[in-house]
């Protein structure tokens, strides 16, 4: 099968072609590793390690990455090369990233049991001490929020010398309207489509929802409240992995307190946002507010791009429908990290 990819929507509402450069192929090898110690101000001890590209001049432009909602170690890999390892490599930066609490080497009870405010917390106070390695340029610094970590990059850049935000798989909707995008892109593309019953389906989630993260209820008061409301938590998304994508209530119900767009207008640093057209969670608009919001206060300052075919994890589709069943995606790294990395390069 094959792709298209001479479309990439960037910077304001611009369709540019863009010939991606031919390189070679990256491995670990190309990178070396330091792994620091990061205190928090409850005393724990979380994992941090930044890297670079080895025979590198110190100190680098770096970028600093917050993660998505799953949890797991991203601790450097002797195998394989993350996304985020590849742009570095292709920008010349050195890599910012932390293992949250309990995940990997990092102290704590358990990602799992880690809310969204002591995630963003731990990350301001990782940036504070990661920033002073040696092999970090503290002036040039970039916050890279992947999926869900797209909504706390602009809260930990808040206040801080940040250089630039770039963001892919995440929007600044509120988390209420955002799980309702996860809900209808959910009923829309199943296999299993009944249009006739979507409107209701999804009148019964926005109340289930209402409940659930504005008045913080968990699912099980709820159908013991709402006797009709019974079995929408379990069709929904990430509930397989309890108790709500391997997080605990308290951070979905942080995400909800959040105001992120006004955290995204008073980033004043360069901003780029990533959106792939079959994203199988938010939806365009979730993301394109944050550009049209910033280029309204700051013109020109943010940057919009758009790979086409691309989902969530950046694997390109046939068609929304494979992307929403994870069928047949093929990963084409250039698509993603060649753009990025361009603009990274432009900004040191």
């Amino acid at each position: 099968m094959k792709h298209a990819f001479s479309k990439i929507v960037a910077a304001g509402f611009a369709i540019m072609s863009f010939a991606f450069p031919a390189f070679a192929q990256p491995s670990p090898a190309d990178l070396e590793h330091d792994e620091i110690r990061i205190e928090t101000s409850e005393g724990l001890s979380l994992s941090g390690y930044v890297t670079r590209p080895i025979r590198s001049a110190s100190p680098l432009p770096s970028l600093m990455l917050t993660q998505w909602v799953s949890c797991g170690s991203i601790a450097p890999s002797p195998e394989r090369l993350s996304e985020a390892e590849r742009i570095a490599l292709a920008s010349n930066y050195a890599l910012i990233r932390i293992d949250r609490a309990g995940t990997g080497k990092s102290e704590g009870p358990g990602c799992d049991k880690l809310d969204y405010n002591t995630e963003v917390r731990h990350y301001r106070e990782a940036f504070d001490q990661l920033t002073q390695h040696a092999w970090v340029d503290q002036a040039r610094v970039v916050i890279f929020g992947s999926s869900l970590g797209s909504t706390t990059a602009p809260l930990v850049a808040m206040g801080k010398p940040v250089a630039g935000v770039v963001v892919q798989g995440g929007g600044a909707l509120t988390y209420f309207e955002r799980m309702l995008h996860f809900d209808r892109i959910q009923l829309e593309r199943q296999p299993d489509f009944r249009p006739e019953e979507l409107d209701g389906e999804i009148r019964r989630r926005m109340e289930f929802h209402r409940l659930y993260l504005h008045h913080k209820m968990m699912p099980d008061q709820i159908e013991r409240l709402r006797p009709d409301l019974r079995g929408v938590w379990q069709s929904l998304r990430g509930t397989d992995a309890a108790p709500h994508y391997g997080r605990p209530y308290a951070w979905h119900w942080q995400a909800a307190d959040q105001n992120w767009l006004a955290a995204w207008a008073k980033v004043e640093a360069p901003v780029m946002v990533v959106f792939g057209e079959y994203e199988q969670f938010e939806r365009r608009h979730g993301h394109r507010v944050i550009v049209d919001t910033i280029n309204r206060l700051r013109p020109g300052s943010a940057r919009w791009l758009e790979i086409p075919q691309a989902g969530h994890g950046m694997s390109l589709y046939a068609d929304p429908y494979s992307a929403f069943l994870f069928d047949g995606g093929v990963r084409q790294h250039d698509v993603l990290v060649e753009p990025v990395a361009q603009w990274l390069r432009g900004l040191s």
